[in-house]
């Protein structure tokens, strides 16, 4: 009977789950709609719905990235230029090397005063970044359960038929697999709760030379210019905007992406 009931509890999950994500897409579309029209402050709200049904870099579908892509779209028409770049970053920490979200945000970069620029990821980064905007945490998470199958299967061989170096070299292997995927499973799930980008939200914020107000104010720098976290102290936290600009500046001055 509870194997019946739990049965039950979990089909419904199921189609509660499928229902949510059907809404949220007509949801999409509908926004789409109005976006197409020119009603931006009307599309706006929609879109914003929309992206508290979508967990962010979880699912698999491309409205995921689209979702704070078309949010920057909409907040830039209506000329809320800091809020249009703090989305367009988000849509790139989904799909980093989309060029037309490096595009928008380089057209977003030309209505502030600071404009410096971060390094260039290197080409390991870079093939990382691709690798994860192609690949979501739900088909990692899958990958990873078909690994570790993979790894019981060849053990329960081993045991069962002795040992052969055919079998010890594919257990040898799949073991790697399920480290290697468990390992980028761990990397992207721990990710996904730290902001490591963050975009200046005051108009000459001082940085620091350390965390706190008695340190010297190395600069002083404006609304819309990204940064890099480094490290954190309380509610400092030091970061980077380019090789000449570093320092630490305090979290309320932020916006975290």
């Amino acid at each position: 009977m509870k194997k019946r009931t739990r049965s039950i509890a979990f089909a419904l999950l199921l189609l509660l789950s499928v229902g949510a994500t059907a809404a949220a897409r007509e949801d999409f579309a509908a926004a789409n709609r109005l976006y197409e029209q020119g009603r931006y402050a009307e599309a706006l709200p929609v879109y914003l719905k929309v992206a508290d049904q979508f967990p962010s870099g979880r699912g698999g579908a491309a409205t995921d990235w689209q979702v704070p892509y078309n949010i920057a779209n909409c907040h830039y028409k209506l000329g809320n230029y800091l809020q249009a770049k703090v989305h367009y970053l988000k849509a790139r920490r989904l799909r980093p090397l989309e060029p037309a979200v490096a595009r928008n945000i380089a057209m977003t970069n030309r209505h502030f005063l600071d404009d410096a620029r971060l390094p260039d990821p290197d080409f390991v980064t870079r093939a990382v970044q691709m690798l994860e905007s192609r690949v979501s945490l739900d088909t990692l998470s899958v990958m990873l359960l078909l690994a570790a199958l993979l790894f019981n299967a060849f053990l329960f061989l081993l045991l069962t038929r002795g040992r052969s170096r055919k079998l010890l070299y594919a257990l040898g292997f799949s073991l790697l697999l399920v480290a290697g995927l468990g390992a980028c499973h761990v990397g992207r799930a721990a990710a996904l709760g730290r902001s490591d980008t963050a975009v200046i939200r005051e108009e000459g914020s001082p940085l620091r030379s350390g965390p706190g107000e008695d340190h010297t104010v190395l600069f002083k720098v404006n609304p819309g210019l990204e940064v890099r976290i480094i490290d954190r102290s309380g509610e400092w936290v030091q970061v980077t905007a380019s090789e000449r600009i570093a320092g630490w500046i305090e979290t309320k001055r932020l916006v975290l992406i």
